[in-house]
C-alpha cells in the first residue's frame, strides 16, 4: 500500500520544496518506488528537478482540471521520469487558475485524492509539495495524505507558525475530510547549531510540540549546497552525495521507513 505524505507549512521559505526533492531521492536511492508531486503554481519543486515549468506539459493542473470540468483524468499521463530514482508530477504557472475553479467544484476537497486514486499502487511514497498556505490545494492535499512533514525553520516565527497548520490539520480531521491524517513529524531545517537562538528554537519547539507531535531526531543544517544543487536541477544526494545535507536526508528517510515498519507490526 502507498504511504501519501504532504510537506506542509503555510510559511514560505521553510525548506518544503528542498524536503521533497531531496527526501524522494533518499527514498529511491533505498529501493523504494516514490513519485513526487509539485501542488505549487511557483513550481519550485518541478524547477528542482530539472524541468521547465513553462515547457512541460501535461502536469497535475491537466490531472486536476479535467476532474474540475467533469472529465475523468490521466494521473499518469502527467508523470515524468527523473534522472534519479523517483518519478515527477509536475506543475505549471496555470495550476493557480484550479484554486479558484475549486471553490465552485462538487467535493472540491476531493479532488486531488481522485486524481491520485489510480496510481497509488504503484508506488510505495508519494510526497506531496504543498504551497505556503493554507487554501484548497493544501487543503485536497491534506485530505489525500497519510501523514503530514512539517518542516520547521529555525526561527521565532516559523516556529509559532506551526500552531495554524497543526489547526488545519485538526480541522481536517474533525470535518471527517480525513480523519486518519497523522503527523509524521516536525523536521527542523536551515539550522546553524552554533548560533544561540537555534539551540533555543530546538527547545522551544520540544517544549510545546514535542509531547503530542513527533520531532525528527535529524535536524537539518544549514548549507549553500542545497541552494546550488537547485541550481543544478539536482537533489542534494546527486549534487554532493557525501556531503552532510544528503545523510541528513537519508537519516529522514530511513526514520519514516522504521516508524512505518513499527506502525505496520501493530
Amino acid at each position: 500500500m502507498s504511504k501519501i505524505i504532504a510537506i506542509a507549512m503555510q510559511k514560505g521559505g521553510v525548506g518544503k520544496t528542498t524536503t521533497t526533492i531531496n527526501l524522494a531521492a533518499a527514498l529511491g536511492e533505498a529501493g523504494y518506488r516514490v513519485l513526487a508531486v509539485d501542488l505549487d503554481p511557483q513550481s519550485n519543486l518541478t524547477q528542482h528537478a530539472g524541468f521547465d515549468p513553462d515547457q512541460i506539459s501535461p502536469s497535475v493542473y491537466d490531472a486536476l482540471k479535467a476532474e474540475v470540468d467533469g472529465y475523468e483524468s490521466n494521473a499518469a499521463g502527467s508523470i515524468y521520469e527523473t534522472d534519479e530514482a523517483f518519478h515527477l508530477m509536475p506543475a505549471q504557472p496555470e495550476l493557480s487558475l484550479i484554486e479558484i475553479s475549486l471553490m465552485n467544484t462538487l467535493s472540491r476537497e476531493q479532488v486531488l485524492r481522485t486524481v491520485l486514486k489510480p496510481i497509488e499502487d504503484a508506488y510505495d511514497y508519494i510526497l506531496i509539495d504543498c504551497n505556503p498556505s493554507l487554501g484548497l490545494l493544501v487543503i485536497n492535499a491534506l485530505t489525500a495524505a497519510h501523514s503530514v512533514i512539517i518542516p520547521i525553520q529555525t526561527e521565532y516565527l516559523a516556529a509559532r507558525g506551526a500552531l495554524m497548520i497543526l489547526s488545519t490539520i485538526e480541522t481536517v480531521r474533525r470535518k471527517k475530510l480525513n480523519a486518519k491524517l497523522a503527523i509524521e513529524g516536525i523536521l527542523l531545517t536551515m539550522a546553524d547549531p552554533r548560533t544561540t537562538l537555534t539551540r533555543d528554537i530546538q527547545e522551544a519547539v520540544g517544549q510545546q510540540y514535542g509531547n503530542g507531535v513527533h520531532i525528527f531526531e535529524q535536524v537539518i543544517k544549514r548549507s549553500v549546497r542545497f541552494a546550488e544543487s537547485a541550481v543544478a536541477g539536482q537533489s542534494i544526494l546527486a549534487y554532493e552525495p557525501r556531503g552532510q545535507g544528503a545523510e541528513a536526508y537519508r537519516q529522514v528517510a530511513r526514520e519514516i521507513v522504521k516508524k512505518e515498519a513499527a506502525r505496520n507490526k501493530k
